[in-house]
């Protein structure tokens, strides 16, 4: 089987470090062998600096080791103005409109979140980027 490219949203990171169901699924996708990994700027800058503020150095490793995996796409004008062009487009939220530029950019397969479906991203058609949230009612 040929490995997916996923862009994981910074909400599918964070759900790693819960002890619950939520938890598990997120740890089972970053640690699936058949998925790669892309990775970005604004995921960083959304993820590290808080657990590297507060200490969480357990955090920190677990982040450090997913990203040394993942294919990195820096932050480009390039990227910001296509976010530009797909928040006015679908009425995405700023930091949401760089991830999915981000993704298109490194040509993810699949961008996968957390997130409740009715979120603006959800408008983009599958055509342009399949995106998948895990997102369960509590």
């Amino acid at each position: 089987m040929e490995k997916q490219i996923i862009y994981p949203d910074s909400s599918l990171i964070l759900n790693v470090f819960w002890d619950d169901r939520r938890g598990e699924r997120a740890r089972a996708i970053l640690e699936d062998p058949l998925h790669c990994f892309m990775m970005s700027d604004y995921v960083w800058l959304e993820t590290l600096p808080k657990m590297l503020y507060n200490k969480q150095f357990d955090q920190v490793s677990y982040m450090e080791r997913i990203f040394s995996h993942a294919e990195f796409i820096p932050a480009s004008g390039a990227i910001i103005a296509k976010a530009k062009e797909l928040a006015a487009r679908y009425g995405l939220a700023g930091m949401d409109a760089l991830h999915i530029a981000s993704a298109l950019e490194g040509g993810a397969d699949e961008f996968i979140t957390f997130e409740k479906p009715a979120k603006p991203f959800f408008r983009i058609p599958p055509e342009v980027l399949r995106i998948t949230s895990l997102y369960e009612t509590p």
